[in-house]
């Protein structure tokens, strides 16, 4: 338990390279912040009206399961909600697929539903820590760190009917994938991987990452599972787009405006929000967890953390420019991974203050020697 952590990427930086990078964190975090109370911060927790009793896309959705759940078909169910409820309806986008309602939905029970994501949830919590112990040769100190952090994005999976949205169950599996590869369990990462993608299809990006690794690491056989997934449910959304095409009339409206936004640091700061603590705190404190976050992922240069690293940046690129601002709820998709980079960033800012501060010190130091030396020659 008091084992020194390996050393970070940052360990390795010469004294220019540390201070520049240390410079860009501050300006970076100071950036955050000051967006944050500026007129350009996202507010948060607001979502487009919809008209009507039981608004909301929690209300829509339990409305849904609980239809299917008494034997009606999804997408007469989800028409005809989505409909008297004021969403759009014109765009095939507008359509969850109907796989994460069709599981719910064919329970015994709808509340078997939030006892599945619970456990997943709990599996999420168990696995975070083993995979975090092994890299720190047992020591405990960062897993359990690591372990009570995610109680913030996970505690929504047990409150109240939550659990009925598919960017929850997303969330989850893709952390769950990645903690599966951190314990050296790939099979387990692609099948947790591929399930998240068809429950909710803006875990693409997650799977490529996934895909990619394995290409570059030459495991054809899970590259090939990875191809194969992915193909099969390319398949499912194209007859679900199909389907859907054929259920939109002249009468069903699209947004307003386009989920293109470019909504940048703004956006990307309030999706980072979807943790039940952050929602409850100011939000400039959410703009120094992303940074905490995203320092401890540049540092953390192990195959996990290149894996959790690159997903949690690629989905910080993707949220910079797409997403309206309703769509806050998509920071649950990385919500949990975040937690990963915040408990990193200690030991990348202590080997980043190392490389600047002590390389400083044995400069100064050195010019010193040279200084007396000089003048013990000039005598």
């Amino acid at each position: 338990m008091g084992r020194i952590s390996r050393p970070t990427a940052f360990a390795r930086l010469s004294t220019r390279q540390a201070r520049t990078v240390f410079a860009a964190a501050v300006v970076l975090s100071g950036l955050f912040v000051a967006v944050t109370l500026s007129p350009l911060a996202n507010p948060g927790p607001s979502r487009e009206s919809h008209d009507g009793p039981g608004a909301g896309d929690v209300a829509l959705y339990r409305a849904t399961i609980d239809r299917i759940h008494a034997g009606e078909g999804y997408y007469e169910v989800a028409g005809a909600e989505m409909r008297a409820r004021g969403y759009p309806t014109g765009s095939v986008f507008n359509w969850r697929v109907p796989t994460p309602f069709w599981l719910i939905g064919w329970m015994p029970s709808v509340t078997f539903g939030k006892v599945l994501l619970g456990g997943l949830a709990l599996a999420l919590s168990l696995l975070a820590f083993e995979a975090l112990a092994r890299e720190e040769d047992n020591a405990i100190r960062r897993p359990v760190a690591c372990a009570l952090l995610l109680t913030g994005p996970l505690l929504p999976c047990v409150l109240g009917d939550l659990f009925v949205m598919p960017s929850l169950w997303a969330g989850v599996l893709i952390a769950l994938s990645i903690c599966a590869y951190g314990v050296d369990r790939p099979r387990l990462g692609v099948v947790c991987g591929l399930a998240a993608v068809f429950l909710r299809e803006l875990a693409m990006p997650y799977c490529l990452v996934a895909a990619a690794l394995a290409w570059r690491n030459k495991r054809r056989g899970e590259l090939t599972a990875w191809l194969v997934g992915l193909a099969g449910f390319t398949v499912i959304f194209g007859l679900h787009a199909l389907h859907v095409s054929g259920l939109i009339g002249p009468e069903d409206r699209l947004h307003r405006e386009s989920w293109v936004q470019f909504g940048g640091t703004a956006f990307v700061i309030a999706t980072a929000e979807m943790t039940a603590y952050l929602l409850l705190l100011p939000q400039w404190i959410t703009a120094l967890y992303l940074a905490a976050a995203l320092l401890g992922f540049a540092g953390w240069n192990t195959p996990l953390g290149r894996r959790a690293g690159l997903t949690a940046c690629l989905f910080v690129i993707a949220f910079a420019v797409v997403g309206q601002p309703f769509n806050q709820y998509w920071g649950s998709l990385i919500a949990p991974l975040l937690c990963f980079g915040v408990v990193r960033s200690p030991g990348s800012l202590r080997d980043l203050w190392k490389a600047a501060a002590t390389s400083s010190c044995s400069a100064a130091v050195a010019d010193s020697s040279n200084r007396i030396a000089s003048s013990t020659n000039s005598r």
